[in-house]
């Protein structure tokens, strides 16, 4: 539709599913790419860096530049070197760390700590460190708070375990880097160039993806794949613009 000047696209469980690329997401990535549609692939994914993003998309034929993707990891830095502090202790794994190289990540007395998810390497005395480091003024960046994805295992607890966790037991609220952060869509929308009205979310997550969206003005798209449920559609305070099987579907709506 005439009205749509470019989109914002989840990751997980819209493009692909852990390691399955969903069926048909290339292609519609590639008719994005034909048609001069512009769009950014944005994500609440912590486990990876952007540099490795950009390599799992290319293994499954799709190819992009580091600078189409918007992660969590980027927004924390960005608002770390904001702050003009440049201490923090990490909460993730080694691939996400690397976006951190411009900071001094290993202070005993870190000015953030920042939570990500840390899948098979959580432990307590991880999740422990960091509650000492929070009692001893250390402020709390949480990349994401979700509450779990869909992996090849089935679904699997994310990283807004372990924030929830250290909010109850430190008394402090995190600050949320990624979606719903009405902050986070304005870095994507900054990026593209557009206004909000003239962009649409497409998402797999209700409350991540659409109502994080209607929070800033943007028409969002679910698709029932990834962490989809039925009852999503039952949801009386969120209305996505439309609803699709896949992201297959994509070009109908858009053309």
């Amino acid at each position: 539709m005439e009205e749509i000047k470019g989109l914002l696209i989840d990751l997980d469980g819209v493009i692909y599913n852990d390691t399955q690329l969903i069926t048909g997401a290339s292609d519609t990535i590639d008719w994005l790419r034909e048609e001069n549609i512009p769009f950014r692939f944005i994500t609440n994914t912590t486990m990876k860096s952007r540099a490795s993003l950009k390599n799992k998309l290319k293994s499954f034929g799709i190819r992009v530049k580091e600078e189409e993707i918007f992660t969590t990891v980027l927004a924390a830095v960005l608002y770390i070197r904001k702050s003009g502090k440049e201490k923090c202790h990490l909460l993730l794994l080694d691939d996400a760390k690397k976006e951190f190289a411009e900071f001094e990540c290993n202070s005993p007395n870190p000015d953030f700590v920042v939570v990500g998810d840390l899948g098979d390497d959580v432990s307590f005395e991880s999740i422990n460190m960091a509650f000492q480091m929070l009692l001893s003024g250390a402020k709390l960046i949480a990349l994401q708070k979700n509450r779990y994805w869909l992996s090849d295992r089935g679904y699997t607890l994310d990283a807004g375990a372990w924030v929830a966790m250290l909010e109850f037991a430190s008394k402090k609220k995190g600050q949320i880097m990624g979606k719903p952060s009405p902050h986070f869509f304005s870095l994507a929308l900054n990026d593209l160039a557009l206004p909000a009205e003239k962009v649409v979310m497409v998402g797999d997550d209700i409350e991540s993806d659409i109502k994080g969206a209607h929070r800033v003005g943007i028409r969002g798209i679910l698709v029932k794949t990834g962490k989809f449920l039925p009852s999503d559609l039952e949801r009386e305070d969120i209305h996505p613009w439309k609803t699709v099987e896949s992201i297959a579907d994509l070009p109908k709506i858009i053309k």
